[in-house]
């Protein structure tokens, strides 16, 4: 039976760090995803407090997969470029002092009936940050989430064409693509898997867009699982449930939910025939 980590956005679990990290040790994770501290965006810790996160992390045997950062969650602009470049040079910071080689980023908002004609404007934007990710030694993460560039399978195929390297990869999330009205069986699974590092877990309704857990929505979580085994993939799962509340910049769940989230995701992946976690 294939095993994978498992880890998770623990801001969702709560704002306080200790927290944090005991329900993540008591659901068997074996690392967390580092978005806010205390109501903090990682962006915005402290070196100090970033250094208290890895001592907690590192006490309780857990890794720090990944920064969990907003860079690129913003409109298509030269203004923002720039800002965005700044963010990342945070996230870059981030990630040394907290010992992650991985930063979860996006791709800029691009209007419709745009995507084509703004394509080079884009690249340009994503080459730039993922030239500094080369020279950081660090990973991109690139997650299909919003109305993003990237949400888009066709833009995130371009994307990942264009720049897969080992320092930029994508981090697929199946509830983000329900609810842009795309399947991830039919419209990502043909070619995704090959680029992908990283498996966000939650799921969504169609139609709705309500988030519910793994399993339980029309993220056809258990048919991808059971091909990428076939596939033999090589990733991590991570957890971002927003079981109780779903916003622009992140989520929450609270304890209970978050556990919940983990035992109806390891219920699916069992069914599909793999296991995940501790």
């Amino acid at each position: 039976m294939a095993i994978y980590p498992l880890t998770g956005f623990v801001d969702e679990i709560s704002p306080e760090l200790s927290e944090q990290v005991h329900v993540a040790r008591a659901c068997g994770l074996t690392g967390i995803d580092v978005r806010s501290v205390g109501g903090v965006n990682v962006l915005d810790l402290s070196d100090e407090q970033l250094a208290e996160v890895r001592q907690a992390t590192t006490e309780a045997g857990l890794s720090v997969q990944a920064v969990g950062s907003p860079v690129n969650k913003v409109a298509f602009s030269a203004e923002n470029r720039s800002k965005e470049v700044q963010k990342l040079r945070c996230a870059i910071h981030a990630a040394r002092i907290l010992g992650a080689k991985r930063i979860r980023i996006f791709s800029p908002e691009v209007p419709e009936g745009e995507h084509e004609a703004r394509w080079p404007e884009v690249l340009a934007w994503m080459t730039e940050q993922a030239d500094m990710a080369r020279a950081a030694h660090v990973l991109l993460l690139h997650e299909n989430d919003g109305r993003y560039y990237g949400a888009y399978p066709a833009n995130a195929k371009r994307l990942m064409e264009a720049l897969h390297s080992p320092t930029f990869r994508f981090a697929f999330d199946f509830a983000n693509t329900v609810q842009l009205g795309f399947s991830p069986v039919e419209d990502w699974l043909p070619w995704v898997l090959p680029y992908t590092d990283t498996i966000h877990v939650k799921d969504a309704v169609k139609g709705t867009g309500q988030v519910v857990p793994a399993g339980k929505g029309d993220g056809q979580i258990e048919e991808f699982v059971k091909e990428l085994l076939r596939q033999d993939w090589k990733g991590t799962f991570t957890m971002e449930p927003h079981l109780e509340v779903a916003g622009h910049f992140g989520g929450f769940s609270g304890a209970q939910l978050f556990e919940t989230a983990v035992q109806a995701f390891r219920d699916v992946i069992g069914k599909a025939g793999g296991t995940a976690g501790w």
